[in-house]
């Protein structure tokens, strides 16, 4: 900084250009701690003039805040600068702030950026009258700018949230043409909204080459048609497209559109992924269908796996949220529920939550209904058809496709045609067997783990619930037929029960069982079952030859010694040597793992019980979530519970205070860590 500069800045003047050279300034990549590091009068001059904050500064949340308590609104041009660089985009920091200033900086992220889209709307929707008197003239300025369409686009975004009457109150108060304008906006036809200019097709985009949609009522469209098509995908907003779409939805083939759509991306993609096209990969969620939706799966695991690609793979969960059908949802939850990156499992968790809060549902009440039937509702669906002959399909018990002879013999796989059946007909049959397949693996590992976490967690249905997702649910009902069933009065076990082979309940004797209309039911753990009701279930599941899905009548329990039941820590696992894929592996079984601590180490997993109880246990000498190298094996440390209730200081409790279900649970988790460790029930 040159002398008269800094001059001025100590005895807290504005800076002057030419005071800081700007080049070794950004060179030096300066962060906002030097703010606070200055001397005391120079602080507000500074941070007024900072306009280059380093990019991810952990420190600018802090010295934001700090700022703003210290001087106030003199702090506003420092906040607005802040506040319009990526570190500023949190909609807690926006919002703390109410200013024109930073009125096109939100409406541009609103219309036009959809990583900041839902933050800067938050924004939108916080500060309404202060938008529209600042976007009400730009929306009717004479001359087209990017402005102007972002200041229609949110005018129109604010009236759709409830706001036209508040729109109206401020036309008024510009009175002149003004209110006849606002209301020629609101009441126009979204289809003739259009922006100042229209966008040019790239040269990538070549509709002769790419397979055309075909009509509902018969024929394909000619290639001007498709060029149309391109246009309108050309004018999608983040999260907004074009609502002449809709009626191209109406008039097409659904799958027809998706292939349509998915040859417009792959040329997109050989034209290397050019940004400024970037409707050319968000199309996929707009007109896609169950296929797009699996492709974009593989490819969300494959970019996950690289760190410089996990915002594409964040953009691809967006458009199966998007897609919004059964099985889009589906692998949006298996992502949710195992995704071996913790960044894109809490994104698609947040993305099913929304979806769940959107219905007024709970996330498990959700997952009920997400479960998709892949085809298997359609009359004939669970006949394999080759012409002359027929074989049925059935699941086991872990939900893969089992194909049955007529007699009901189970085969190894379905057979190759011979010359007496029907050539296509086969064809069609083994290629619909190859999908379910493919879509059974991905639902099974997701539903069996649902509910083996549902018995832990002692979920329970109305009846009414249980036979609509359970029992007449054309997949699901295969996986609860292999699991013991329970009627529950007052939280407490009071019958015993199976899902019998003609769908039917039955009890331990095989005696069909009919329930009340206000039943509840549940899934028995283990140690809910008495001795001799879980002795008569297991012998019926061995005589019947049923596999379970997961350990139910036979798991392992554990519980604590006389000792162990007043201490704060447990040690009986200390100094176990386990896996660390193995540590790993206790995510999807409900445990958390720890804040990383330097380097992105993980040095600790908890697993919070639903009464605010959490166990935790330590390894040494962590894993590194990073990428970074990883040790093959932990040691396995002491473990600690802690008490958690809202509004107070977590405190210390002795283990006897945990549910026995849940310390079995846990017990048994870390014991299978090192199965060759395992200490059960003493």
């Amino acid at each position: 900084m040159e002398q008269p500069g800094a001059q001025r800045l100590l005895a807290g003047q504005p800076l002057h250009a030419g005071d800081i050279d700007v080049e070794t300034y950004k060179a030096n990549q300066a962060d906002f701690s030097d703010i606070m590091r200055s001397p005391e009068t120079a602080r507000l001059a500074l941070w007024n003039c900072y306009r280059n904050p380093k990019s991810s500064d952990w420190t600018a949340d802090s010295v934001f805040l700090a700022l703003l308590a210290t001087y106030g609104t003199a702090a506003f041009p420092g906040a607005l600068a802040f506040l319009t660089t990526h570190d500023g985009k949190a909609p807690s920091r926006a919002a703390m702030v109410d200013s024109p200033g930073l009125v096109n900086h939100m409406l541009h992220g609103l219309r036009n950026v959809r990583l900041h889209k839902e933050s800067s709307g938050q924004w939108v929707a916080r500060f309404p009258r202060t938008v529209l008197f600042k976007a009400l003239p730009q929306a009717f300025a004479t001359e087209h700018s990017a402005a102007r369409d972002d200041a229609r686009h949110a005018i129109t975004w604010l009236a759709e949230k409830g706001h036209a009457d508040l729109a109206r109150e401020v036309a008024s108060v510009y009175g002149g043409a003004m209110p006849a304008a606002l209301e020629a906006l609101l009441t126009t036809d979204p289809i003739f909204l259009l922006p100042g200019v229209m966008p040019e097709l790239p040269d990538f985009f070549v509709a002769a080459s790419f397979r055309r949609p075909d009509l509902i009522k018969g024929g394909a469209l000619p290639v001007e048609a498709m060029e149309h098509i391109g246009r309108m995908l050309a004018l999608e907003q983040p999260g907004v497209p074009y609502a002449g779409l809709d009626i191209v939805k109406q008039s097409c083939t659904r799958a027809s559109l998706a292939e349509f759509a998915w040859d417009i991306y792959e040329a997109w993609v050989q034209a290397e992924r050019p940004g400024k096209h970037r409707w050319a990969f968000n199309c996929l969620g707009l007109l896609g269908d169950d296929t797009t939706a699996r492709r974009l799966f593989t490819l969300i695991n494959e970019w996950a796996a690289n760190s410089s690609l996990r915002a594409r793979a964040t953009e691809a969960m967006h458009m199966l949220r998007q897609i919004g059908s059964d099985v889009a949802l589906m692998l949006l939850s298996a992502i949710a529920a195992k995704s071996k990156h913790k960044t894109l499992q809490e994104r698609a968790g947040v993305m099913i939550q929304t979806a769940a809060d959107t219905r007024g549902l709970s996330l498990e009440e959700l997952a009920d209904r997400l479960v998709p039937a892949l085809g298997l509702d359609e009359e004939g669906a669970f006949e394999l058809d080759f012409g002359p002959r027929k074989f049925t399909l059935a699941f086991d018990e872990e939900l893969k496709p089992v194909v049955l002879d007529a007699k009901g013999a189970r085969l190894k796989d379905l057979p190759k045609p011979n010359k007496g059946d029907d050539a296509a007909l086969a064809k069609a049959t083994a290629d619909r067997l190859k999908l379910l397949r493919k879509d059974a693996r991905t639902l099974a590992s997701l539903q069996i783990t649902r509910m083996e976490r549902a018995m832990v967690s002692a979920r329970r249905w109305p009846l009414a619930e249980f036979q609509r997702f359970f029992i007449h649910h054309p997949l699901m009902r295969y996986l609860s037929a292999r699991l013991v069933w329970g009627r529950y009065a007052g939280g407490q076990l009071v019958q015993a029960l199976r899902i019998a082979e003609d769908w039917t309940l039955a009890n331990s004797r095989d005696e069909r069982v009919e329930l009340p209309e206000d039943a509840v039911l549940g899934i028995p753990h283990v140690l809910e079952l008495a001795p001799d009701m879980l002795t008569q279930f297991s012998q019926v599941f061995a005589d019947y030859e049923i596999l379970q899905p997961f350990k139910q009548l036979g798991r392992e329990t554990f519980a604590l010694t006389p000792q162990e039941q007043t201490q704060h820590t447990l040690t009986r696992f200390e100094g176990h040597s386990v896996a660390s894929g193995a540590v790993m592996g206790l995510q999807p079984r409900g445990w958390d793992r720890g804040s990383p601590q330097d380097g992105g180490m993980v040095c600790d997993y908890s697993r919070r019980s639903k009464d605010g109880l959490e166990v935790s246990v330590s390894i040494s000498p962590g894993i590194f979530i990073g990428g970074g190298p990883m040790e093959p094996r932990q040691d396995v440390g002491t473990l600690w519970l802690m008490r958690h209730t809202e509004g107070a200081t977590p405190e210390r409790a002795t283990f006897d205070s945990l549910d026995p279900i849940f310390l079995s649970e846990v017990l048994r988790d870390l014991s299978l860590l090192n199965p060759y460790n395992i200490m059960t029930t003493p």
